[in-house]
């Protein structure tokens, strides 16, 4: 058992100490000698190392008392001071893990080294992944404390190629309250991960773990995995009561795209243009719309913003003026907020009202109708859709953090085109009745 990123030794004082407990009281030498092969960790930080190394040392005090005093030797070192990212020459079967997250910087020859499973940034806990695959054994286990985000995030679409194709995932635990879980605050969900290399599996055995003074865990069943296409975000319940919408999300085909809609995040970036901003109009000046303007399906001016209200554009800046009606998504929320997808959509009107264009400022997504789309899905109707219980609750399903993306929405399954036919006419506040039939 390997722990690549093992701190002070967390994660292999339990089965270090089962391991003792389970010692049939022979030959104590051995059993400390085996001891030292089957449990290592690597600590890029020595002060932890060398508290980990006592920690787990003082495990194994039962079986060094037994060895005979001519044969005993020092207690030993379990974690040595390293990079667990280095190349190891030694296999193990059980890699055990609570990697490093953030962004990590790679040079190029580390990102030719892991670019089966890079997309765009690389994150170390996703790094720390690949190297523990390529590590284990044919028929071993890794199994991981990780952010949940690459259930289902862009820049993770490799990896869950990678992972589908050479270690499934076999069991997921999602941590549903993380109170006290760690010391630092962590946003985005946060999951027990075991991938099995070579298992011929494409079902997860899912059930989510309450940790708020006990542990209490919940039975989510096995659910599918994509086949067709291993980089699609893998839809797997948070709750039981997702089983049954999942199930019917699974045997559904249609995406935005299918519906003549694409999905990007507004290209304002208000901290590269602070000169162009004021609160005050002027000629030529074009209003900035705010994600705090989204609200309740509605756009409506955040007094709020009012101070960073107006963008002069530059002639190179036209592609940031937004001239057409379009439906537009929140980017951001808060773990507390009780929607994920929070909406609006901007009409003819009300482009109108704010003088025939708006920027949109990049906390915002934007969809827009493709040119030549055939305009089954109108704007009003594809707001009303995402603003439904449903829509909300089947995006949490395939999203692990607090951020709404355009590349998960536009992998979000919608209803067929039956299901859009019944809608039509049908007023906006009683489509979320309709659609909920649909998947039921």
């Amino acid at each position: 058992m390997v722990d690549p990123a093992s701190g002070a030794g967390a994660l292999l004082l339990r089965p270090l100490r089962q391991y003792v407990q389970e010692w049939d009281g022979s030959n104590a030498l051995g059993a400390l000698l085996r001891a030292a092969k089957s449990f290592t960790g690597v600590e890029n930080d020595p002060f932890a190392a060398w508290i980990g190394n006592a920690v787990l040392a003082a495990e194994l005090l039962p079986l060094w008392v037994r060895v005979p005093e001519r044969e005993r030797a020092p207690l030993p070192q379990l974690i040595s001071t390293g990079n667990g990212l280095d190349l190891q020459f030694d296999s193990a079967s059980v890699v055990l893990m609570n990697p490093p997250y953030g962004r990590a910087a790679l040079d190029a020859d580390s990102r030719r080294r892991w670019a089966s499973s890079l997309y765009g940034h690389a994150n170390w806990y996703a790094v720390f992944l690949h190297a523990a695959v390529e590590r284990v054994v044919s028929g071993g286990v890794v199994a991981a404390v990780l952010p949940a985000s690459f259930l289902g995030g862009a820049y993770y679409r490799r990896l869950r190629r990678f992972l589908g194709e050479r270690a499934p995932l076999t069991r997921l635990r999602l941590i549903d309250d993380r109170s006290g879980v760690f010391a630092s605050g962590v946003l985005q969900e946060t999951c027990l991960a075991v991938f099995h290399k070579g298992a011929p599996t494409t079902r997860v055995a899912c059930s989510t773990q309450v940790v708020n003074g006990r542990v209490r865990s919940v039975d989510l069943g096995r659910q599918a995995l994509p086949t067709v296409d291993p980089e699609l975000p893998w839809l797997l319940p948070r709750a039981r009561a997702d089983v049954a919408l999942i199930h019917a999300a699974s045997q559904m085909t249609r995406r935005l795209r299918d519906y003549g809609w694409k999905a990007s995040t507004g290209p304002l970036v208000w901290n590269r243009h602070k000169r162009q901003i004021s609160a005050a109009e002027c000629s030529g000046a074009v209003p900035i719309l705010w994600a705090a303007d989204i609200a309740a399906g509605t756009v409506r001016r955040n007094t709020a913003r009012d101070a960073q209200r107006w963008l002069m554009p530059r002639e190179r800046d036209g592609f940031m003026v937004l001239t057409e009606p379009a439906v537009l998504v929140q980017r951001t929320t808060a773990p507390e907020q009780p929607r994920r997808l929070i909406v609006a959509c901007l009409t003819a009107q009300t482009l109108r009202d704010w003088g025939g264009a708006v920027v949109v400022e990049n906390h915002v997504n934007v969809l827009r109708p493709i040119d030549g789309s055939d305009g089954r899905l109108s704007a009003e109707l594809l707001t009303a859709l995402l603003n439904t219980p449903t829509l909300d609750r089947l995006y949490r399903c395939l999203t692990g953090t607090v951020a709404v993306s355009a590349y998960e929405l536009e992998a979000l399954p919608l209803p067929p085109d039956e299901t859009l036919a019944a809608l039509a006419g049908v007023p906006s506040n009683e489509v979320a009745g309709v659609l909920a039939k649909a998947f039921a």
